[in-house]
């Protein structure tokens, strides 16, 4: 259904956030724009994900309200939040988060909600709010921001109506892959890092043992959301840091020192395109970046 000249923009929010919602969806229409979304009760129908989808690919652009809560979660263990937000993405949606903290910066006893507000804060556009007029000043400037740049958007999201028939087409031919955890295997991971000595640097090369579940397990909250090769293996470099410096230390009598520990990229890529052939993940072109992230 045609909006018009009107901009379109899929609000994801949960229920108990429905002040905040009310809120930005009066900014929204103050704007002359059109909000579009549902704050998903299960108590009044259950959540209908393919009615989802075709809300967000027929929207102009994404709007994230993170509230209090992580919400219900799909059966691969994120919340349907999190997946509208990875759906976007994959859309290459503009997208934009408004999150809530509370005044004195205490972090949520949820964990699965403080990792996501820390991976949307790290990865996309957004502002966190404590009181509502903070909220309301945030919702107008953005959606006068976005009502402004409406033609752009909307060659976005002729561009994204593409990369969404791109991506069913892959899925399909990944469809009757059982949807399980990748098979674990054993592989020596190509690491080198920089090993100081007597005031001299020397690079190293280590081959550390490692099971490919572990590399699944700690890159996933990251796939979750969606992020690039480069990030995906930076993240693991980090993981990794303290176990190959010990290593080195070991091995190089002597030494005082270990820094910059990088993993062989072309190994790394091919585990990630080893994953995509049994379909536990996909790439996505985002302009000159590939994105990864788990199926829709």
């Amino acid at each position: 259904m045609s909006h018009g000249s009107h901009l379109l923009v899929y609000v994801s929010s949960l229920a108990p956030d429905a002040e905040a919602r009310f809120e930005v969806d009066r900014q929204i229409a103050l704007a002359g724009a059109v909000s579009t979304g549902l704050a998903w009760d299960d108590r009044y129908a259950p959540y209908d994900w393919e009615l989802v989808k075709r809300q967000i690919a027929q929207a102009d652009a994404f709007l994230l309200l993170l509230g209090e809560s992580y919400g219900a979660t799909t059966p691969t263990g994120i919340s349907y939040q999190h997946r509208e937000l990875v759906h976007a993405q994959s859309l290459h949606k503009p997208v934009y988060h408004l999150t809530h903290t509370s005044m004195d910066g205490r972090e949520a006893n949820d964990i699965r909600l403080n990792e996501l507000r820390q991976q949307v804060r790290a990865q996309i556009g957004g502002k966190i709010w404590h009181l509502k007029d903070e909220l309301t000043v945030h919702a107008r400037t953005l959606v006068q921001s976005w009502t402004k740049d409406v033609s752009v958007l909307r060659s976005l999201k002729d561009d994204s109506a593409q990369v969404e028939s791109q991506a069913r087409s892959h899925l399909q031919a990944v469809r009757n892959t059982p949807r399980t955890l990748p098979e674990r295997k054993t592989i020596e991971l190509m690491t080198q890092a920089n090993v100081y000595r007597g005031g001299n640097l020397a690079p190293q090369l280590l081959k550390l043992p490692m099971k490919t579940d572990r590399i699944w397990r700690s890159i996933l909250p990251l796939l979750r959301l969606g992020t690039s090769e480069d990030r995906l293996r930076s993240h693991m470099e980090q993981v990794l840091a303290a176990e190959v410096k010990a290593r080195l230390l070991s091995e190089h009598p002597g030494s005082h020192a270990v820094d910059g520990v990088k993993i062989e990229r072309n190994q790394f890529r091919k585990l990630l395109k080893d994953w995509a052939g049994g379909g536990f993940v996909v790439d996505m072109k985002q302009g000159a970046r590939t994105i990864w992230s788990l199926p829709a």
